[in-house]
C-alpha cells in the first residue's frame, strides 16, 4: 500500500515522542527459550530489518514480592484473525510503500500459571490510514537489557487529515506471540536478543496485532540523548504544566547530590533536559498522568517545529535524527511527512490513552507488578482511536470557547485553553473585565439546546449550576465564555 504525502504528519511528529519515561526496573533473567516454547516458523514484512541479538544475560533479582492470585477477568473472544484488505490509493510524488501486516499463526503455550489470552479481532482502519509505532527506549551501548518504556501509536487518517496518538501503558501484561506472557515493554528486547526475524519491532508488531488488534505499519525508536537533542535543536519548547510536580533532578550537583526540582502550574519554557525530566517525573504523579505529559511534549515539539518553518531543513535535521533514531522510514518519507505537518489543523490531532479504567493492577506469580488488560473496556478506546473521527466529536470542533482569566494567577487562561484544545474545542483568549472572580463561571450564548456543549464544559471545569449564565445571543462572536475564578483546579481532569 502507498500513502499520499498529503495524508500523513511530519517526521517531526513521529520522532518527538522519543522520551524514555522509564523507572528503574528489577534486573531479570531471560527465560530459557528452548524449554519454554517451540517457536513457529515465521515470516515478516521486509521493511522490518533484523538486528543481531546480544546473548549476555543479567543476574537474577534478589527481591521477589509475594505473588497474589489472578483476578477474574472478562474472557476475550476466541477468534481466528484474518488478513485485512490491502488498499491501493492513487500514486503520489513520495509514498511510503508497505503491506498491511497480518497475524502470524502461533500456538500459545503457558510459561507460568498465567492463562494466555486468545487473539483479539483485528481492528478496522479507514482507507489509506497508516499506524506508526513510536518507542522511547532506555537502551545504552553497554547494556544487555533494556525496555521501550514509551509506547505510542501514531495513527494517521487521510480524509481530514486527522492524527490520533494512542498511549499504551508500558506495564500492560500481554502475550508475546511465540514466547510467553510479559510486559509489553519487553517485547522489543526479546525480539532483538532471541533473533526474531525482523527484530524487536517485528515482534512488537505481532504483539500489538495479537493483544490489541492494532496493525502496525512502521516504527520509530530512540533514547534519552536523541530526545534531548531534538528539543535543543528546536531551541526548547513551551509546555502548559497543569499539576504541581516534584522529583529528583537526574544530574548531581557539585556535592554529588541529586536536588529536588519543583515545577508549579503555568506555562514553562523547557530545554531538552528539563522536558525529559517533565516527561519522566513520577514522584508526585501517576503513570497515566505521565503518559499524558508525554503526549503534551509531542504536541509542543510539533507546534515549535511548525512555528520555525522547518520544512526546508528536513534533510539537515534528518541526518541529525538518524544518529539517535532507529526507523524503517527513509528521507523521502520524511520530506513528504514534513510537508503535511505544517498543514494539519490542531483540532484534528487527538490524544487517547489506555488508562486506569481499561486495566486491572495485578502481581504476577514471579512477583512483577503489571496491568492486566480489560478487553471490554480497551476495545472501544482502540476502535475510536483508530477509526474515523466520530460524528459525536464533531460538535466540539464546530464550537469555540472564549477563556477569561478572572484571577491574578498567571497563565491560567493558557492552561484552560490547552485543556479545551485537547478535547477538540476551538479557543480564543479574551480580556477579563476584572481579576477577582471567586468562582468559575460559564456564560452560554447559544440559542438552541441542539448540540449543546454546556453540560460537558460544566463537567470538565467543575462549574456549579448556579454559576452557569444563560444569555442567548445569536450575534455573539462565540457560543461560550469560560471565566476562571480562584476555585479553578488546574490539575483536575474528569
Amino acid at each position: 500500500m502507498s500513502i499520499k504525502p498529503t495524508v500523513v504528519v511530519s517526521i517531526v511528529v513521529l520522532v518527538v515522542l522519543l522520551i524514555s519515561a522509564c523507572d528503574p526496573q528489577p534486573t531479570f533473567v531471560l527465560p530459557t527459550l528452548a524449554s519454554t516454547v517451540d517457536l513457529p516458523a515465521v515470516a515478516v514484512p521486509t521493511s522490518w530489518a533484523a538486528v543481531p541479538p546480544t546473548a549476555t544475560h543479567p543476574p537474577t533479582p534478589t527481591v521477589t514480592p509475594s505473588p497474589t492470585s489472578l483476578p477474574t477477568a472478562t474472557p476475550r473472544p476466541t477468534v481466528t484473525p484474518s488478513p485485512t484488505a490491502t488498499h491501493t490509493p492513487s500514486p503520489s510524488p513520495t509514498s511510503i510503500a508497505m503491506e498491511r501486516p497480518v497475524l502470524i499463526g502461533v500456538t500459545p503455550r503457558l510459561s507460568d500459571t498465567t492463562p494466555v489470552p486468545t487473539a483479539v479481532p483485528p481492528m478496522e482502519v479507514p482507507e489509506g490510514a497508516i499506524n506508526i509505532l513510536v518507542l522511547g527506549s532506555d537502551q545504552r551501548p553497554d547494556w544487555d537489557e533494556w525496555h521501550t518504556d514509551v509506547v505510542q501509536v501514531v495513527s494517521i487518517q487521510p480524509d481530514l487529515p486527522a492524527v490520533t496518538i494512542l498511549s499504551v501503558p508500558r506495564d500492560l501484561y500481554v502475550y508475546i506471540p511465540g514466547y510467553w506472557m510479559s510486559r509489553i515493554n519487553f517485547a522489543d528486547m526479546y525480539g532483538e536478543l532471541y533473533g526474531y526475524e525482523g527484530g524487536g519491532p517485528a515482534l512488537l508488531q505481532q504483539t500489538f496485532l495479537y493483544n490489541l488488534g492494532i496493525p502496525i505499519d512502521h516504527y520509530v525508536r530512540t533514547n534519552f540523548d536523541g530526545f534531548i537533542g531534538i528539543v535543543d535543536t528546536l531551541g526548547g519548547i513551551d509546555i502548559p504544566v497543569h499539576c504541581h510536580l516534584e522529583d529528583h533532578w537526574p544530574y548531581p550537583d557539585e556535592n554529588g547530590e541529586y536536588p529536588v526540582k519543583v515545577m508549579v502550574p503555568g506555562v514553562h519554557h523547557m530545554d531538552g533536559e528539563t522536558a525529559l525530566w517533565y516527561a519522566r517525573s513520577r514522584m508526585t504523579t501517576s503513570v497515566f498522568a505521565r503518559e499524558a505529559r508525554q503526549q503534551q511534549v509531542l504536541k509542543a515539539i510539533w507546534r515549535r517545529a511548525r512555528s520555525q518553518n522547518l520544512l526546508t531543513r528536513v534533510p539537515e535535521l534528518w541526518s541529525q535524527y538518524r544518529q539517535n533514531v532507529v526507523t524503517d522510514l527513509e528521507l523521502g518519507d520524511a520530506v513528504a511527512l514534513a510537508q503535511i505537518a505544517f498543514r494539519v489543523d490542531e483540532k484534528n490531532v487527538r490524544m487517547r490513552n489506555i488508562g486506569a479504567r481499561e486495566i486491572t493492577p495485578w502481581v504476577t506469580p514471579k512477583g512483577g507488578y503489571v496491568f492486566l488488560p480489560n478487553w471490554e473496556e480497551i476495545e472501544p478506546v482502540v476502535s475510536e482511536a483508530l477509526g474515523p473521527v466520530p460524528e459525536g466529536r464533531q460538535w466540539r470542533t464546530l464550537q469555540t470557547v472564549e477563556v477569561w482569566n478572572g484571577t491574578g494567577n498567571p497563565d491560567w487562561e493558557d492552561l484552560a485553553a490547552d485543556r479545551l484544545a485537547r478535547q477538540g474545542f476551538g479557543v480564543v483568549i479574551g480580556e477579563p473585565d476584572r481579576r477577582d472572580y471567586a468562582e468559575t463561571q460559564l456564560v452560554d450564548f447559544t440559542t438552541t439546546a441542539k448540540g449543546s456543549a454546556r453540560v460537558y464544559l460544566q463537567n470538565v471545569f467543575n462549574v456549579w449550576g448556579e454559576n452557569v449564565i444563560l444569555a442567548p445571543d445569536a450575534e455573539a462572536p462565540v457560543p461560550y465564555r469560560l471565566i476562571l475564578g480562584r476555585d479553578y483546579q488546574a490539575c483536575r481532569f474528569p
